[in-house]
C-alpha cells in the first residue's frame, strides 16, 4: 500500500492542454474513479502516474516521494489495460509470471505467487490454457491477476469492465471490489461509466477539459452533483430554467414558466432574489402526485418507455420545458395523458445560472 498525491499536475501537447493544474490525495488503500468523457484528461493523468507520459510540470508523490524521474518499470505500479494486452502465445502460467521473471525471483517463489493469485481470482485449474480459449471475463482476470502478481504499491485500471457484456460487468464490480479491498492496494480507476464509478469507488473525480469539476464519495456525486454539467454526467436530464425568489420558511421559491418550485434553501447561499437558475432532478426522484400541494406540475405524456423496474417517460407543458420522470407506479397509456408530477424540494438540485450553462 502506499500514498499518492498529485501536486499541481499538467500536461501540453503543444497548444492543448490535456491535464491542467490537477491536485489530488489518495490515501493507503483507497480506490478513486476519474470518470469523464473521451478528451477529459483522465487517461492522460493515469500514465502520468504509470510513468509512460512525461508531465509538462507538477510533481506525482509516492509516500511523499516524487517519482517524476523514475522510469516506469521501477515505480511499482501495477497496469490492467483496457484491451487486456495478453501476450497470445504464453499460457496463463506464463502471462502471470512474466513480470516475476523479469524481476528474476525465484522459480518456486514465482510459482508460489502465481498460484496464490490465480486463486484470488478464481483461476485455479486455468493455469495452462492459452488466451484464445478463455471467455472474456476469464481473460479480464488473467489481466488483473498479472497486474497484481507483482504486488504493486498502486494498482492503475484503465476502463477495466468496457469489453463485457452487461450481465459480466456487474459480476466483475463486485470481484474488482472484493480482490482490492482484500489485498488494501491504493488503485486509480479510469472510466467513462458513471454506475461503474459509483459502485466501485471510494471517492469520484469528474473531471472535463483536463480540471477536476467534483471530488466527493459516490452519494455526494451521484445525487448532489456542483454544477449541471456533473449533474449531465451523472444521469441527470432533467433540467429546468427559472428566477430565485427570497428564501421562505428554508425554502428558497423559483418561478419556472409561470410555476414555482420550491427548493431546500442549505448550499443555496449564493443565490439572491431575481437570479437567473437552473434546476436539475434525477428522474426516478420525480414522482406521481398524491396528496401534496406545493411542487406539483401537470404534463402531457408525449412519449413512455417501459424498462423493466420503471417507466421513462417525455412530459411536455411543464414549466414550458420538457421533464423526464422515471416512474414504477406508471400504468398509463402513454400518448396525449396528462399526468400531475410532483418535485421533492430536497431532491432538488438549483445553480445560479451562469454564461457557461447555456447547454443545460
Amino acid at each position: 500500500m502506499a500514498t499518492l498525491e498529485l501536486q499541481h499536475l499538467t500536461k501540453k501537447f503543444g497548444d492543448f492542454t490535456a491535464v491542467d493544474d490537477m491536485n489530488l490525495s489518495v490515501a493507503e488503500g483507497e480506490m478513486i474513479a476519474l470518470l469523464g468523457g473521451s478528451g477529459c484528461g483522465k487517461t492522460t493523468t493515469l500514465r502520468m502516474i504509470a510513468g509512460f507520459t512525461e508531465p509538462f510540470s507538477g510533481a506525482i508523490l509516492v509516500d511523499g516521494k516524487d517519482v517524476r524521474k523514475i522510469p516506469p518499470y521501477r515505480r511499482n505500479v501495477g497496469i490492467f489495460f483496457q484491451n487486456y494486452a495478453l501476450f497470445p502465445h504464453m499460457t496463463v502460467y506464463e502471462n502471470v509470471a512474466f513480470g516475476l521473471k523479469l524481476q528474476k525471483l525465484p522459480k518456486d517463489e514465482i510459482r508460489q505467487r502465481v498460484e496464490e493469485i490465480l486463486s484470488l481470482v478464481k483461476l485455479v485449474g486455468l493455469d495452462r490454457r492459452y488466451p484464445r480459449e478463455l471467455s472474456g471475463g476469464q481473460q479480464q482476470r488473467v489481466a488483473l491477476a498479472r497486474a497484481l502478481v507483482t504486488r504493486p504499491d498502486i494498482l492503475l485500471l484503465d476502463e477495466p469492465l468496457s469489453n463485457l457484456d452487461a450481465k459480466l460487468r456487474v459480476e466483475m464490480q463486485v470481484e474488482i471490489k472484493r480482490i482490492q479491498k482484500e489485498l488494501g492496494i491504493t488503485t486509480i480507476i479510469v472510466t467513462h461509466d458513471h454506475e461503474e464509478a459509483v459502485s466501485l469507488a471510494d471517492r469520484v473525480i469528474v473531471m472535463n477539459a483536463g480540471r477536476i469539476q467534483q471530488i466527493g464519495t459516490p452519494q455526494e456525486i451521484f445525487d448532489r452533483p456542483v454544477s449541471p454539467f456533473v449533474a449531465d454526467f451523472m444521469g441527470f436530464s432533467t433540467f429546468i430554467h427559472g428566477t430565485a425568489g427570497a428564501v421562505q420558511n428554508g425554502l428558497l421559491p423559483v418561478t419556472c414558466g409561470g410555476e414555482t418550485l420550491y427548493v431546500r434553501a442549505d448550499g443555496t447561499g449564493d443565490i439572491a432574489p431575481g437570479d437567473a437558475c437552473v434546476l436539475t432532478i434525477r428522474s426516478e426522484n420525480i414522482a406521481l402526485a398524491e396528496a401534496e400541494e406545493q411542487n406539483v406540475v401537470s404534463g402531457q405524456v408525449r412519449a413512455a418507455t417501459y424498462k423493466g423496474h420503471t417507466t421513462r417517460l417525455e412530459v411536455t407543458g411543464c414549466f414550458d420545458e420538457t421533464v423526464y420522470p422515471a416512474l414504477s407506479e406508471y400504468t398509463g397509456r402513454g400518448d396525449g395523458e396528462t399526468v400531475r408530477l410532483y418535485f421533492p424540494p430536497e431532491r432538488i438540485c438549483v445553480y445560479k445560472k451562469t454564461s457557461d450553462m447555456e447547454d443545460q
